[in-house]
Parts: structure tokens; sequence; C-alpha cells
């Protein structure tokens, strides 16, 4: 089980440090304790027959830490909730997850009304004390608690192309695999030092920590997640482990914090979530000279990353790439580009990625979703995985990188790791403008192919760009909300008679000259 990583190096470890948040060290032993607490109330809570999931609406707090460990020890699947994008879409998460509890610490019970505010049928809402523990906690037991791996251990909702995040489910077994993996690829090391920069809706957390439990190591959480304060955070606390979208480390080298030797503590990192531009690797290894340094590749579906490409000292130096490859699948798992019929494709062709193995998930947790059409059933010579995941992520294979990234072959896009469907954007844009036509495009997109934000075009819509924009606010994630409405009369449409992204890109270059 995912848990059992912490559980039994805390068995193990006890005195360890195991935390840091808040400006305090807190040990394994002590953390499994406030843990068991909650899971004992949880248990009691939890309403008979309900499915076994909890939501978890804390903010980088122990209170967060002792929570999640404690709806996994209860036998629950943890939904965590983000606390800094907009009421409307924690509620919207709230109503997908079908989840019966909601564990919430004080800083986000002060918010908790305008979310219960726009449910129809709210969870039962249990308080985190500062201390980590159940503010009203039933005086029980910890319960026995059957559990298998197939049972899910976490729930998180990407952006949807239906107009709504969808919930991807991750079992204890596809976390275990995935964690497994990581020890095999890594290596241990005594007296690690991991910090966790993203949130606790963002799968690069189930590496930071997990891994580090596994490891032995200790977690260290810095209040926020402005990446002008990582430089100094890495080296007030010497940290060992250090893993990051390539934009966070891009920021750092753009305020001058990658300087030579700047974090000698740094033995290993992991960028992940987007294009890692090559001489963003050859600054980073500057300032973190005794690091490993990898290149990390994976949708949620297949649990954190499925693939990986290790920098060795000629790789960051070749001009001819622009950006790192993707590497290799990951112990265990299978990597196949495939063309439009899912045959394999000649080596060295482009095709469409497919995944399989154990860290693959079932399926998203609505039946009726449309991207499970993405889960497919399929056998190939040679391969061991029978289901595979349709990435839509076009791809070719070059001897001595692995798996090189050529695209999207959908409208995915990230920005600054941030999956987002294009179509969930166009459908609240064109929901809050009424317009008859709405189509969105990443803009800025740099050498490396990385977008810097979002720019949406309307036909006939009613209101300003400005009150457009204000009501976007109120439904998006802030990385979401385009930074520009403009107004066409009509949209351009290709010889096929659909609309033109091409031409809309190059009107936002137009719109940029003439600012």
């Amino acid at each position: 089980m995912l848990d059992s990583f912490f559980f039994d190096t805390a068995a193990s470890e006890p005195d360890s440090p195991a935390l840091w948040v808040d400006e305090r060290l807190y040990g394994y032993d002590e953390l499994a304790s406030r843990a068991r607490r909650i899971a004992a109330g949880l248990t009691a809570a939890m309403p008979a027959g309900r499915l076994g999931r909890c939501l978890l609406f804390a903010h980088r707090s122990v209170a967060a830490y002792a929570g999640l460990l404690g709806i996994l020890k209860a036998g629950f699947a943890y939904v965590p909730l983000n606390p800094n994008v907009p009421a409307a879409r924690i509620a919207a998460v709230i109503e997908q997850s079908g989840a019966p509890l909601l564990l919430v610490d004080r800083r986000c019970k002060a918010v908790l009304g305008e979310v219960l505010s726009l449910l129809d049928d709210c969870p039962r809402i249990l308080l985190l004390d500062d201390e980590g523990g159940l503010h009203s906690e039933p005086s029980v037991a910890e319960a026995a608690t059957s559990r298998a791996p197939h049972d899910l251990a976490y729930v998180l909702f990407t952006s949807g192309s239906t107009g709504a995040p969808k919930g991807v489910p991750i079992s204890h077994a596809n976390a275990h695999a995935y964690v497994t993996g990581q020890l095999q690829l890594l290596g241990r090391m005594p007296r690690a030092r991991y910090a966790q920069w993203c949130e606790l809706t963002f799968d690069p957390s189930v590496h930071d920590m997990f891994v580090c439990w596994a490891n032995g190591g200790c977690l260290y959480v810095p209040k926020t997640v402005e990446p002008i304060y990582n430089a100094a955070f890495i080296k007030d606390h010497a940290i060992t482990h250090w893993s990051s979208v390539p934009s966070v480390a891009g920021f750092m080298q753009q305020f001058r914090k990658l300087g030579a030797n700047e974090f000698p503590s740094v033995r290993v990192t992991l960028f992940g979530g987007e294009p890692l531009p090559r001489l963003l690797v050859q600054a980073w290894l500057q300032a973190a000279p005794n690091s490993r340094v990898l290149n990390m590749y994976g949708p949620t579906e297949t649990t954190v990353a499925c693939a990986a490409f290790e920098v060795t000292p000629d790789s960051p130096g070749d001009p001819q790439h622009a950006v790192m490859p993707l590497g290799g699948a990951l112990p265990g798992m299978e990597l196949l580009i495939v063309d439009a019929a899912l045959a394999p494709v000649a080596p060295g062709e482009s095709g469409e990625l497919l995944i399989g193995g154990p860290q693959l998930a079932a399926g998203y947790l609505s039946a009726d979703e449309p991207g499970n059409c993405r889960f497919v059933s399929m056998t190939y010579p040679g391969r061991r995985s029978q289901r595979w995941y349709r990435s839509s992520d076009a791809a070719r294979e070059v001897a001595g990188q692995g798996i090189v990234f050529q695209g999207r072959l959908d409208t995915q896009i990230k920005i600054r790791g941030n999956r987002i469907e294009l179509e969930e954007v166009e459908h609240v844009v064109q929901a809050c403008s009424q317009a008859a036509l709405c189509a969105v495009v990443a803009w800025p997109v740099d050498d490396a192919g990385r977008a810097g934000g979002l720019i949406a075009f309307v036909t006939s819509a009613q209101g300003s760009a400005l009150q457009i924009l204000q009501a976007c606010r109120q439904r998006l994630p802030v990385y979401a909300v385009p930074q520009r409405i403009v107004q066409l009369d009509a949209l351009p449409l290709n010889a096929n008679g659909k609309i033109d992204r091409k031409a809309l890109a190059e009107c936002c270059a137009s719109i940029d000259a003439l600012a």
C-alpha cells in the first residue's frame, strides 16, 4: 500500500525527521501518531456503505500531511482540493468526487462557506486542528481495515475537454509500482532532504512525499511556491533532492539565482511537466554540479512519470537539440509508438506514443467520461502490456536518446507544468461571453515549445473583454485564464471548414507587434 512506505519507515526509524513545515521539524513517530488519530476519527465518521473517498482541503501545513496519511491509513482514497483556485472549480471537484467526507484545516475553513454555497449536496465536514488532529475527534480505537492493492489511493482532477475537470483515480498498486521503480532508478541516500514546491493537487507531490519517506528522508515544505524564494530555500535547508517544472528553474535563472556552485547540496534533480530546454540544463548543472539531472515524462493517468532521460556530460551541449529527449521507459513500464490504426511504426518514424505497465490507471472516475476511449486493450508481439494509454503525444525514437517529443496531436497544452485542455477554457469563455464562436490558442510559445499564456478569440460576444475576463476568473484557475480576449467579426477557417488555429497564432503575433 502507498502509505506503507511512510509507516514502515516510522516503525524502523521513529526518531528520524520526516517533515519540516511552518518553521518546525516533525519526526516520523510524531507524524505517524497524528495520522493514526485522524484515521480512527475518519473510520468512525464514514457513513456505512458510502464510497471510501475523503476530500482534503488543507494548505501547506502539518495538518495537510497528517490528514493525507490519516486518510490512507483509514483505508480511504484522498482527493486533494487546491485552495488557490476559484470556489466554482473546487465545488465542481467536490461534486464529481462523490466523497462523503471533507477534511479541512483552519486556514481553508475560512473560505469554505463560498464553496459550500455552490453545492446541492454537501459532504460531512471534519475540522483538523492546528496540531494535525481532528477537532471533535471520536474516542475510538484504530479500526482494522481490510485493504487490497487495487483499492484507490488518491484521485487527482485534471483539465477536461468537456468543460469540467475530470478525475483520475490511482490505485495503491499503481502508486506502489511508481515509488518502487523510483527507488530502483535513483537509489537510496541517508539523511536525504526533499523539497516540495508543488501543491498536493499536482501529481509530482506524490513523488516528493512517498519517495522521500520510502528513502527515510525528510520532506521540506516552503510556505509559498513563489519561485523567487526557491534558491534561498535550497541553500538554507541543504536540499538534496529537487523536483520541479522547468519554468521554476527558468524563473530562477532569469533572476540570476543559478550562479556557479550555488546549490552544492543537491544530489538529484528531476524536471518534468513541460519541455526541458538544453540551455536551462546547462545553467542548472553549473549551479548544482554534484547533481544527477533527469528529464521526467508522464501523464497523470500513468502515475506521475513513465519515462526518463538522464543527462550525461555530453547531452546538454548538443546544439542540435533545443530540448531534452523523453528518454526510455521507467522500470516496469512500456512505451510504443504507433500510427493512426494503432500499428507500430517503423524505427525512427513518428507516431502517437502509447504507454503500458503497472502504473496505468484503470480509467477516469466517471464511467461516461469521453476520455475513457484513450484506454485501449491491445496486444503486441514482444510486449507484456495488454492495456495501453493513448497519450496524444507525437513522438519518435532516436538512437542514443530514446523517445523524442514532437508535439501534441490534440489541443492539450501545459503552462508552467499545469495541464490545460483548450476545450475546457473555450467552454468557460463561451459561457461567460455568450459568444457565437470561441477559440483559445496558446500564446506566446517559446523556442522550446513552452506556452506562456492563452489568448481567446470570440465572435458576437456580449460584454466587454474586461467583463468576460472577470467572469472567467471566477471559474478557472489563474494559469488557465486567458491573458486577453480578442473580439472578431469571424474566426478564420481552414480548407476543411475547421477553425484555423495557425492563422489565429499569426494574429497573436500581429497583436504583439502592434502593442
